[in-house]
């Protein structure tokens, strides 16, 4: 093997790490949070970690984990104690976030990431990584890919530096101290890599902050210093991380990434101070969690089957109303949805018809059952015809807002079973069901009666004592009436009179049912003439009380 195939095939085995850092993560999770109606801006910001519920006063001595940029240009820094940063601005706004939320926000990118590469890993306070070896050619390249991943990631409301290079600490040493474009990008080529690295500042290293401090007062500020040094004194001022930093200073970086696990429930949630009446509030608050829930399901390749849309309401005036405090919607998607547009429209029409008792401090959505997302194959027909496949994905989406605007329970689809009783023979099952018919449910139904014949055959059939198929239009409760069961007699249907002009047995049932309650009844099929023309009709004689019932329709 020649030299020039030793490189290129040393280049190809080489591992090629994308970094996401989020320079501004802490102060993005408060600023995510509603501004209340009186405050239209925030003030300058600045974070500590802490719990968000926790209603104690923050202590003067608190040390600032993060600040906003308002808060930077007033000189107040990271590091500094409450008390010094009030003395640089007394309109400092503090809040505490949570290292869980820390990790959630982490976790919303890792989603987001994983949809580009098989391993995903993230590291407290700001860093996603994502092992794109092998796989760069189905986004257009390097460069397409850190860029749609950037975007990507600011979709969804945080500041992004995007770096792809040869490991993991040298992707996040140029994504957090690099060079980056326009977009808040960079690709450093594996043959540049070391050339490259030069320029980047001491503070790149995983030093410590006391070590990082000794080697800039003596004057070393960037790699290309450190490598410059000595590397048997710079070992032994090293100590154990002395491996470690020489592989970096060399363009080596072997470090594993740990990879991430996304949970198995998708939640978002928000909330805000002052309670605010009405659902068009709640509109905008939901767009966003949409957004946000979209953006995770396309990165993991799924969708969502049931959703749970909860309103946080108005404990004080909830308990003196004495209505409950929160309001759950639940959707079950006939069809599983991922897209923001769908899932919108769902989520968005049932939420404009709910009343609330009370105002609403906050919404949480989750999407409690996941399943794969299978994305529609391109059809060669419908590129020639230059048609779309879009119309055959708007029917599960239109079943969808039915279920949302009625209920699950009042839309689907038909199904014929064994009964006796002709209202009895039909049962509404789910438009898509979520498993399969139990053997019991399937001995239960039969395959649906043919077609009723034409008017001479029936005149045929009911000549030779033959029955016909049940009728295709049953009222939602028997109509009585008084008129005799014979021809020439006079029905009233409604406000319109019809005429008898026929009269056929049809059946008998005899105590059935006793389980529930003896029903004997003698059934009858009448042909009615109006002035509408003449169609044929379903009747009974209840047998215990003589009375007679219109039941339905045979078109």
């Amino acid at each position: 093997m020649t030299k020039r195939a030793e490189k290129a095939a040393e280049l190809r085995a080489k591992r090629r790490i994308v970094a996401v850092v989020l320079p501004a993560l802490w102060s993005e999770l408060v600023e995510l949070r509603p501004v209340p109606e009186a405050q239209r801006e925030r003030p300058p910001l600045a974070v500590v970690l802490g719990d968000p519920n926790d209603t104690e006063e923050i202590s003067a001595t608190s040390v600032l984990a993060a600040v906003n940029a308002r808060a930077h240009r007033l000189g107040v820094r990271a590091g500094q104690t409450l008390a010094e940063a009030r003395a640089l601005s007394a309109r400092l706004d503090v809040q505490r976030v949570s290292r869980a939320e820390l990790e959630q926000g982490l976790g919303r990118v890792a989603e987001i990431a994983s949809g580009f590469g098989a391993t995903v890993a993230l590291e407290l306070p700001d860093t996603v990584w994502v092992d794109v070896t092998g796989g760069t050619h189905l986004f257009g390249g390097e460069g397409a890919l850190v860029a749609e991943l950037g975007s990507l990631v600011r979709s969804i409301g945080h500041r992004a530096r995007v770096a792809v290079s040869d490991g993991p600490r040298l992707a996040q040493a140029f994504a957090r101290y690099g060079d980056l474009d326009a977009e808040g990008a960079r690709v450093v080529p594996s043959e540049r890599t070391f050339s490259e690295m030069a320029a980047l500042p001491v503070r790149a290293l995983p030093l410590s902050d006391e070590m990082q401090s000794w080697f800039i007062r003596l004057g070393v500020l960037t790699f290309a210093d450190l490598h410059g040094l000595p590397k048997g004194a710079l070992g032994l001022r090293l100590g154990s991380q002395a491996p470690r930093v020489l592989d970096l200073l060399a363009g080596r970086d072997h470090e594993p990434l740990v990879p991430f696990t996304p949970p198995r429930v998708l939640v978002e949630e928000t909330s805000w101070d002052e309670p605010v009446a009405g659902v068009e509030p709640l509109g905008f608050a939901l767009r966003g969690l949409l957004s946000r829930l979209s953006a995770r399901l396309q990165g993991r390749g799924e969708a969502a089957a049931e959703i749970h849309l909860t309103i946080h309401g108005d404990r004080g005036r909830a308990r003196f109303r004495g209505v409950p405090a929160e309001r759950c919607l639940r959707f079950t998607l006939a069809k599983p949805m991922y897209r923001e547009s769908d899932l919108r429209r769902v989520l968005g029409s049932r939420l404009e018809r709910t009343s609330l008792d009370t105002p609403s401090v906050g919404l949480r959505l989750e999407a409690t059952r996941l399943t794969e997302a299978v994305p529609r194959q391109l059809e060669l027909e419908s590129l020639l015809n230059g048609t779309s496949a879009e119309a055959e994905d708007e029917l599960p989406l239109v079943v969808a807002e039915l279920c949302a605007d009625l209920g699950e329970e009042r839309v689907g689809v038909l199904g014929v079973l064994d009964s006796h009783r002709p209202e009895q023979r039909s049962q509404l099952a789910p438009v898509f069901p979520k498993e399969a018919p139990s053997r019991t449910e399937l001995k239960k139904t039969r395959p649906a009666r043919p077609a009723r014949p034409s008017p001479v055959a029936v005149t045929k059939a009911q000549a030779s004592g033959a029955t016909f198929g049940p009728p295709t239009r049953l009222f939602p409760e028997p109509v009585e009436f008084e008129a005799p069961l014979r021809a020439g007699a006079t029905l009233g249907v409604g406000k319109r009179l019809y005429v008898i002009e026929a009269v056929s047995f049809e059946a008998r049932l005899e105590a059935v049912e006793w389980w529930s309650h003896s029903i004997s009844r003698d059934y009858v099929r009448l042909t009615l003439r109006g002035s509408s023309g003449v169609w044929e009709a379903l009747a009974f004689v209840d047998r215990d009380t003589n009375r007679r019932y219109l039941q339905g329709v045979v078109d």
